[in-house]
């Protein structure tokens, strides 16, 4: 975004931020909220400490380098449960500007400080110190993807609730919470009860009386994604999809994106496509970014949600599998993202729709997906011109299509909830001891309050990924012996050393109990103990995986790391 280009959204989004502790701005994809505070960062000191919140791991290090331009050492990140060798990792969230996955943010939020979650002792008041006193930001919360997941809708539910749990701690003490979005229903926004700011025409079906609407034909995104709706087009294709995808990228010259919902389906297209290349969320945290860099200069791109918010990449050419509206929405923001690309070239946007529950399973939510194209096919029927960047006065657009998924999701918000408000209650107005907090959240959550299960270090030839806990449980069940990888830190001197774990170490359904098990293996066979009063001795960097389990995939002569 040009400094000198109008934004009525964010001029009506700065004034607000003045007046009101709670916000939610509905802006579409590309319109700059994400990076408002980098045009901003003046306002940092009338606001205060902020945590920004963001939903995918591969987006966190571009917008971490962004902002330490403007802001230098007033900004931070946080992800993941080790602490790399970098100078902006702030494991207490202790400065000016924190960038963090919500994984991370929510830990440290509940006094579960990330880089010591497995110590026997916690800074826990530092921690919850650090999260509650900061002016809270959360951006497109709602896409923290489940993997692997046998009731995706309670999983749904389950982010919901401690979203709404950490929104009535901040009021209480008087912060800003702010939520980003260009998708949230309509529905999850009432039940905030915050009166939100949206980007509408008059008389648009997805605004109601309560919101804040702005709307000015003069404004540089409006005026540049005008003509978004005659210059793309949208097809819903229903059949086989392997047929269709290899159709569409044979007959299309520009470039071309395709995203699947699952690991498996990406990896074996990507045997059949030549000249593509691919990635997903078990590529290592350093392959992604590496990656996200060098597939700019490629013209076919496969890939799971991991490109799907926040990335900048421009495309001609979208094929996606089915998926909720918000999902969609955020995957045809890669097409045509600029306004050069507007003026100069045509987009095709292609949904495919092979096995609907099949293609979510795990994933989404079918009844949210299954409102999402029966939609589509009532509004778009098998081809269409709807414009998924802007909203418009009487055509199909993309809050259009938010608002007809919002009985689903109202569905899915009254599932019972009671076990996870119980906890957050737990750990918040109860003095517990970590043992007693990581007992609890293996034995009702499977090692995660946030997601479906805990998720693991695991280190491919020096690079580090995470795994969810079911994904490695079938890994250990092929090799019944693995080497753990850790830090041990003596004065001046780190010295990386390893471990064997068999498997008879693993406890099947308690992953947190499991890694606490071995990093106390670890302190008795190093002879150190776990004092608060020092620096932590013992890092875990995670279990190192064979190389019968390890996928490269091959771009230029340079090697990226998978999860095979």
């Amino acid at each position: 975004m040009s400094e000198k280009e109008s934004r009525i959204g964010l001029e009506k989004f700065e004034e607000l931020i003045n007046q009101e502790r709670e916000l939610i701005a509905v802006l579409p994809t590309g319109y700059g909220k994400t990076r408002f505070f980098i045009q901003k960062h003046d306002l940092l000191d009338k606001i205060g400490k902020i945590v920004h919140s963001l939903p995918l791991q591969a987006i966190i290090f571009d917008f971490y380098n962004e902002m330490k331009k403007v802001l230098k050492d007033n900004v931070g990140y946080q992800m993941s449960l080790h602490v790399p060798e970098d100078d902006g990792k702030r494991p207490y969230l202790s400065r000016k500007y924190m960038i963090t996955t919500v994984d991370s943010f929510l830990l440290d939020f509940y006094g579960i400080p990330v880089h010591e979650i497995f110590r026997s002792k916690w800074h826990s008041d530092i921690a919850m110190l650090f999260a509650r006193t900061s002016n809270i930001i959360l951006d497109e919360f709602h896409l923290l993807t489940a993997i692997d997941v046998d009731n995706v809708e309670k999983e749904f539910a389950k982010v919901i609730s401690v979203v709404s749990n950490v929104r009535e701690a901040v009021k209480k003490r008087n912060r800003r919470f702010i939520i980003l979005t260009a998708t949230l229903p309509r529905s999850l926004i009432e039940s905030f009860k915050i009166r939100p700011l949206v980007l509408a025409p008059d008389s648009h079906p997805f605004v109601t009386n309560e919101m804040i609407r702005v709307w000015d034909n003069n404004d540089g995104f409006i005026s540049s994604f005008s003509e978004y709706g005659m210059r793309v087009k949208t097809y819903i294709h229903t059949g086989d999809k392997r047929d269709i995808i290899k159709r569409i990228v044979k007959d299309n010259e520009g470039r071309i994106l395709i995203v699947l919902n699952h690991i498996k389906d990406v990896e074996e297209l990507s045997k059949e496509l030549e000249g593509c290349v691919f990635v997903h969320g078990l590529f290592t945290n350093e392959s992604k970014q590496r990656i996200i860099n060098d597939i700019r200069n490629f013209n076919c791109v496969i890939s799971t949600q991991v490109l799907e918010a926040g990335v900048n990449l421009s495309f001609d050419v979208l094929i996606t599998d089915i998926a909720p509206a918000f999902s969609l929405i955020q995957r045809a923001g890669r097409i045509l993202r600029t306004p050069d690309d507007i003026k100069s070239k045509e987009g095709e946007i292609h949904i495919l729709v092979d096995d609907l529950e099949k293609q979510v399973k795990g994933v989404y939510s079918v009844e949210i997906t299954k409102a999402t194209y029966d939609w589509l096919n009532e509004n778009c029927g098998k081809c269409c011109r709807m414009n998924w960047r802007l909203p418009e006065k009487d055509k199909p657009d993309y809050l259009r299509l938010i608002l007809a998924i919002d009985k689903s999701v109202n569905n899915i918000m009254q599932k019972e909830r009671e076990d996870i408000n119980n906890f957050l209650n737990f750990i918040t107005n109860i003095i517990q001891t970590p043992q007693r907090i990581i007992g609890k959240i293996d034995e009702l959550f499977n090692g995660s309050f946030i997601r479906s299960a805990s998720l693991v270090p695991v280190i491919l030839k020096n690079e580090t990924a995470s795994l969810n806990w079911s994904r490695f449980l079938s890994l250990i069940n092929k090799k019944k012996e693995w080497d753990f990888s850790y830090l041990k830190i003596t004065d001046d001197n780190i010295e990386e050393r390893n471990i064997k774990i068999s498997e008879n170490k693993i406890y099947n359904d308690r992953p947190l109990t499991t890694m606490i098990r071995i990093i106390r293996e670890i302190r008795r066979k190093e002879k150190v103990d776990d004092d608060l009063s020092g620096y932590i001795t013992i890092i875990p960097k995670g279990f190192i995986l064979p190389m019968e389990f390890i996928g490269i995939e091959k771009i230029n002569g340079s090697e990226y790391l998978y999860v095979s």
